[in-house]
């Protein structure tokens, strides 16, 4: 199929209003910070005051919990706006519900949506704020969209199970993971082409780069390892291994790229990682909640958030102490975090 003809098919809502894209980039010490749950039984997200740790509005995504599921989530460079992933539970096929909302941190409202393609399960956006990068799922496909238009501009065939998305610093690259085939597409984002496949640690989930960009960080859930991508020329330089019985999922790179918190959902901990050595500098276990999937740290580095699946709940960590400080209740199945700036 031609990209007109792509372009033809993709029915969408503007996302954005353009006046918000120009908005200056808000400092979290300044503003505050919102922690944005996705809890995928309940179809909703919770959102969390960091002032206070308390959960002080829950956002509905559909009138139809435990058939539609909203999992991945990404923000705008100016905090105003959270993406959300939106799909049903059955990933084989294409529906109306697999599409990606917009939500106004203003409002706590959903404000358009997008027809996003087969199942996509996370987000990216790029840090100019002008696009929007989805891995689909049910096709094994990245898609990229202009979030002023809504229009679907790029389809990239990747690797089967499509998970993790992430843009590069400075908007060169797309990685996209794939659960079934053991890899990480590296896509051209200007070309919207894929350059090359990588061969990580067994069903990767989730990818991040390091603030400079330099490196790119890939979880295996089944292999239990961290792939340490080299960005220059794409290739894996080292694995850091976290043990079998760990399933990391999400991680948060430290805001000086100097740590990585890993959420470890099969033994209930959060894996913390020196940048400089590769190596675990310690495991948080102790009143953590039960299988944290999705994890987000505080844009000052002092906080970390994870989502835990099975007890419904998110942990807050210190890290200067590296322990656990509180627990919050949330919905049903927490299973993305995302930081988000308080509303001015």
């Amino acid at each position: 199929m031609g990209l007109s003809d792509l372009r033809a098919r993709v029915a969408v809502l503007p996302l954005l209003l353009a006046g918000c894209l120009a908005a200056a980039p808000l400092q979290a010490q300044e503003a505050g910070e919102r922690v944005y749950i996705a809890n995928e039984y309940n179809a909703d997200i919770s959102v969390i005051d960091t002032a206070t740790d308390t959960v002080i509005a829950t956002i509905p995504i559909s009138e139809r919990p435990g058939e539609v599921r909203p999992r991945g989530m990404a923000v705008s460079p100016d905090g105003r706006t959270i993406y959300v992933a939106v799909s049903d539970f059955n990933p084989q096929f294409e529906t109306p519900e697999d599409k990606i909302v917009a939500i106004d941190v203003l409002t706590n409202e959903v404000i358009s949506e997008l027809r996003a393609g087969g199942n996509p399960e996370r987000l990216a956006v790029t840090p100019d704020g002008t696009e929007i990068w989805a891995s689909l799922e049910a096709s094994a496909q990245g898609a990229g969209y202009n979030i002023e238009t809504g229009e679907r501009f790029a389809v990239v065939r990747v690797g089967v199970e499509a998970e993790g998305v992430a843009v590069s610093p400075d908007s060169r690259w797309v990685y996209v993971t794939a659960e079934a085939t053991h890899t990480v597409t590296v896509i051209d984002r200007e070309a919207g082409t894929a350059l090359k496949h990588i061969i990580v640690g067994n069903r990767p989930r989730v990818v991040e780069f390091s603030p400079d960009g330099s490196r790119a960080y890939v979880t295996a859930e089944i292999g239990g390892t961290v792939s340490v991508i080299d960005t220059t020329d794409h290739t894996v330089i080292e694995t850091i291994n976290l043990g079998l019985d760990s399933r990391p999922v999400e991680i948060a790179v430290a805001p000086d790229g100097e740590r990585l918190y890993i959420a470890g959902g099969g033994t209930s901990a959060v894996y913390v990682v020196n940048t400089a050595t590769n190596e675990v500098e310690t495991v948080i276990r102790e009143q953590m909640g039960r299988r944290p999937w999705g994890i987000t740290i505080s844009s000052d580095g002092t906080r970390v958030y994870t989502a835990n699946g099975l007890s419904d709940s998110v942990s807050v960590i210190d890290t200067d102490c590296l322990c656990v400080i509180d627990n919050i209740a949330v919905g049903r199945g927490a299973h993305s975090a995302q930081i988000g700036v308080a509303p001015q």
